[in-house]
């Protein structure tokens, strides 16, 4: 380690990385802070999240299943003298790289990341000749999570751009597609701007009212104070003070680093450094974008609801032309509705993750009633580019139709699960124009019980609805009460009318071995089907009061009975996944922990 950092301070960048003493000022409020930057998933296949970017026209859902090909034969000559410069003194690399076509630095970048050269991939990065590094481009699908580790390529990306030579092009330095961990992207969003500037700009109040300016938020006391205290505690930092730790631009250029997703709750104030950031960005020759923001409330006891505004402050400063998707999360009662204005000015957002937002909508002409579904309206209306919409564990009873009226365009995802509908809310849905053009649907626990009759969706209903969506790929349907009355019918339609299907999920409904069979059947039959998500319990109690080792054995024999009955029919390319009854139910509980 201490020669792959040279000269650099190794203690300094080790304790940054370890998150000792605060390398990033990381300000909580009572609270010990939370990861920042890191959208956690499990390893099983389930459906994809509002904010992500899928491409349906190629989907793999077993790709993680198969072991990966070996590389047969020999290396090319090419390769071979690849792998003979990244094992050369830096100074011989330095020479080969401005030697070579410069079409061939990503092949030896590809290769320094794959045999886990430090020196090799940091002298590349920092003598790049090329104006865009994708790292999309130069590591292998395999290895997406190369960025979750501490200390490792992160370190070397790091080392690269501060050790950056005059004969580095690099205007684009491109992440999206990693997950960075926590304190990487930190380091990112807080350090790397700064760090570029020049000594003599370094002045905190200068750079409040620039920021004030920016936000557009007016530099009142409060402003006046805090603001540049924030900044001094930023700039006194040993990190900006130490001389070796810059980031050198070349006068009149601008280096910009994109990254996916950053998180931000109101329990620290690390928003108030992406706003830093990002208003500094008229100046700093280093700018950040990032892709999709994810807020989340947690109050804690004795918090001030109000608290939770506190990080929609970072939307002040957003550039409306890079941000792509929005997450809000657990929000408490109003506050959508108090932000949905400043919402309006994010056009071009493709997605919009609104779970469990405690938006209350309700049918009724009451002026209450029309003005919360009329500011709903208006924000979706606004969202020219939108086609990825997440509205589960919302109280839309009644209300859809209005909603899905609103939508400029035809969505590809909706998820729906857990919301208080009706059987109107749904023949709404099927008629409605996303019905052609939905990818990914998720109707997950949705026929929940009602003291009121006729406000509970039957499943019979709920089948006849998801025949309207000839186009859907992914299909969640967990959760539902299906009876299996119900289960013939549903199995005679669906090869004839959900040809495209390739995910189906429908855990947590109990029914016997002999309907689960019959499903099988059906969905053998469909060319590109390739995962089957179930439950085979057929009751909770027993489950609970069952010994482990003979509930996963029990499940165990059920699924290779399944996976017999598909081989005779010729589809072992299906995969079966077995759940628990009691995992299925408790799901929601894993969802608001993953976040």
């Amino acid at each position: 380690m201490e020669d792959m950092m040279g000269q650099v301070n190794v203690k300094l960048i080790v304790r940054f990385l370890e998150g000792n003493n605060g390398l990033f000022i990381v300000r909580t409020r009572g609270r010990r802070s939370e990861a920042v930057g890191q959208i956690k998933t499990k390893c099983r296949v389930k459906m994809y999240k509002a904010l992500d970017r899928v491409n349906y026209a190629n989907l793999d859902l077993c790709r993680h299943l198969r072991q990966p090909k070996k590389k047969l034969g020999v290396p090319s000559l090419l390769k071979l003298c690849c792998q003979k410069i990244n094992s050369c003194h830096v100074d011989l690399i330095k020479e080969a790289l401005s030697c070579i076509p410069n079409h061939l630095a990503p092949l030896l970048l590809e290769i320094a990341i794959d045999v886990v050269a430090p020196n090799a991939v940091i002298t590349l990065m920092s003598n790049w000749p090329l104006p865009v590094l994708c790292f999309g481009d130069v590591v292998h699908p395999e290895n997406k999570d190369i960025f979750t580790e501490e200390m490792g390529l992160d370190l070397m990306v790091f080392k690269g751009i501060i050790e950056r030579t005059k004969a580095c092009r690099i205007k684009v330095l491109d992440l999206r597609g990693f997950k960075l961990n926590a304190t990487f992207s930190k380091l990112i969003v807080q350090m790397w701007p700064i760090l570029s500037l020049k000594k003599h700009q370094l002045k905190p109040k200068k750079l409040a009212k620039i920021i004030a300016k920016a936000a557009d938020v007016e530099f009142s006391r409060y402003m006046e104070e805090l603001l540049p205290r924030m900044l001094n505690d930023i700039l006194s930092h040993e990190m900006v003070q130490d001389s070796q730790l810059l980031i050198h631009i070349p006068r009149g250029e601008k280096m910009v680093v994109k990254i996916d997703n950053i998180q931000f709750t109101a329990s620290n104030t690390f928003f108030m450094d992406y706003l830093i950031c990002n208003c500094l960005r008229s100046v700093t020759p280093v700018v950040i974008t990032v892709s999709n923001i994810h807020i989340k409330s947690d109050l804690g006891i004795g918090d001030e609801v109000m608290d939770s505004l506190a990080p929609f402050i970072v939307l002040k400063g957003q550039d409306i032309n890079t941000l792509e998707g929005l997450s809000l999360r657990q929000l408490e009662e109003g506050i959508f509705f108090m932000v949905s204005q400043n919402l309006k000015k994010f056009s071009k957002l493709r997605s919009l993750d609104l779970q469990d937002c405690n938006i209350y909508l309700q049918e009724g002409k009451t002026r209450s009633r029309t003005i919360g579904r009329a500011i709903m309206a208006r924000t979706l209306s606004g969202f020219e580019n939108l086609v990825r919409l997440d509205l589960s564990f919302n109280y839309l009873l009644g209300c859809l139709g209005e909603i899905l009226d609103a939508l400029r365009l035809p969505l590809e995802f909706l998820s729906l699960r857990n919301c208080d509908l009706n059987d109107h809310d749904l023949e709404c849905l099927g008629n409605s124009k996303h019905a052609l053009s939905l990818q990914e649907l998720n109707l997950s626990k949705i026929c929940q019980f009602s003291i009121y009759d006729n406000d509970r969706i039957s499943s019979i209903n709920l089948f006849k609805v998801v025949f309207c969506f000839k186009k859907v790929k992914l299909l969640n349907l967990a959760q539902n009460h299906f009876q299996d009355a119900s289960i013939p019918s549903f199995c005679e339609k669906l090869p004839q009318n959900l040809e495209r299907l390739q995910y189906l999920d429908i855990a947590g409904n109990v029914l016997t071995e002999e309907s689960i069979l019959q499903i099988c059947k059906s969905l053998a039959k469909l060319k590109h089907f390739q995962w089957f998500r179930l439950t085979c319990s057929t009751n909770l109690l027993d489950e609970a009061l069952g010994h482990l080792n003979q509930a996963n054995e029990n499940a165990l024999q059920a699924k290779l009975r399944i996976c017999s009955l598909l081989s005779a029919l010729g589809r072992k390319d299906i995969h079966i996944e077995v759940v628990r009854l009691s995992y299925a139910i408790f799901v929601d509980l894993m969802d608001v922990m993953e976040v």
